[in-house]
């Protein structure tokens, strides 16, 4: 039986966050210390989830191909690759300081959707292989 926490969900989570943080940026809340950490960060949790859910999606869905380890780390490491070019560009042509914060945010957040697909698929095999043995 699948796990609630899946890709999908944490897709579903981060587009409303980021939608939300969006809103949340243009007012007064902003102006509170710990909010506007958060809602500075917020954006590259919610875009790593995001982003990982609509790669699967386009992979299982488009190209009716299974969504394995495999495949899940090396969109990890390539949003991760996109996450740190996004901030160079800012820092170097756009007038926005590198922020570390934001990689270590975005670091965490694949690492939490890692943590929770491989787990997941790995519960899935081990019950296909458990019906395997059960039906032979």
């Amino acid at each position: 039986m699948k796990s609630f926490l899946t890709t999908k969900t944490l897709g579903i989570i981060g587009a409303i966050s980021w939608f939300v943080t969006i809103i949340l940026r243009e007012t007064t809340l902003n102006n509170i210390e710990i909010l506007n950490f958060i809602l500075g960060i917020a954006p590259n949790v919610a875009a790593a989830w995001f982003f990982a859910f609509a790669v699967e999606a386009i992979y299982s869905e488009i190209l009716k191909r299974k969504f394995t380890n495999k495949e899940a780390i090396a969109t990890s490491v390539t949003i991760w690759v996109l996450g740190l070019g996004s901030e160079i560009i800012h820092d170097l042509f756009l007038n926005s300081p590198f922020d570390i914060n934001d990689m270590i945010a975005t670091s965490f957040a694949l690492i939490i959707l890692l943590i929770i697909f491989c787990s997941n698929n790995k519960k899935l095999s081990s019950e296909v292989e458990n019906n395997k043995e059960y039906y032979s």
